[in-house]
């Protein structure tokens, strides 16, 4: 059974989103504020957590870091904000997936099977190893120059579908139906933060630039 942590200071929504993940067969449990949030991942080690953004004392973003200095489950964040921005900065820092107050439970069910999928059903985690140059992927564990660097669930879907087909060109629209599993909504602000991100992280070790933008098309391996 698959655990989930709700981190939301709302009690009535907490309680509302654990019934109903409960009755779909997943483990809940909640906190909240950050503070206890963190320390119920730390204990509670789950597959999956739901972060909102506004909390009282560590706010969410803060909490989001945090739990990426320990965790590489998938985060989805929900928050009433809907600005672009606040979604690209979340992403930039460790978010997987992004959902605005109000929203429907059966989409919220979507994307949590969407984001589980990539990881407690991921092919590399039994002792499969993926290699592209400089890069292994082994057990979802991404060494660059053998170097370990930490890649979110979402980054390491991505990179890893780049590297099983590096002579493939990826449009926006493949990435995103391939590693969501849902219909493209022209959301290049996704892709393209994701994109990004991985070639920071793969930047930190290597100057050599491994993925190439194909203008107007998409990308893939160099």
């Amino acid at each position: 059974m698959c655990k989930i942590i709700i981190i939301e200071d709302d009690i009535d929504i907490c309680n509302m989103i654990k019934k109903f993940l409960e009755n779909n067969k997943y483990s809940v449990q909640y906190a909240l504020n950050g503070i206890e949030g963190i320390n119920l991942c730390k204990s509670f080690v789950p597959d999956l957590i739901i972060l909102d953004i506004m909390l009282p004392g560590l706010n969410g973003d803060d909490v989001l870091q945090k739990l990426r200095k320990f965790t590489n489950a998938p985060v989805i964040v929900v928050s009433a904000k809907t600005m672009v921005q606040t979604k690209i900065e979340l992403l930039k820092i460790g978010a997987d997936d992004y959902m605005t107050k109000p929203f429907d439970l059966y989409e919220l069910l979507a994307r949590i099977e969407a984001n589980l999928k990539r990881t407690v059903d991921n092919p590399y985690q039994n002792n499969n190893t993926l290699i592209y140059k400089n890069i292994k992927i082994n057990n979802s564990l991404v060494y660059i120059n053998g170097v370990l660097v930490p890649f979110t669930s979402t980054e390491l879907s991505i990179l890893e579908l780049l590297l099983q087909y590096p002579q493939k060109i990826f449009s926006k629209q493949n990435l995103y139906e391939s590693i969501w599993n849902e219909p493209y909504a022209y959301d290049d602000d996704t892709i393209n933060t994701h994109i990004s991100h991985i070639r920071k992280k793969i930047k930190s070790i290597t100057n050599e630039d491994y993925i190439q933008t194909i203008w107007g098309i998409g990308y893939k391996m160099k």
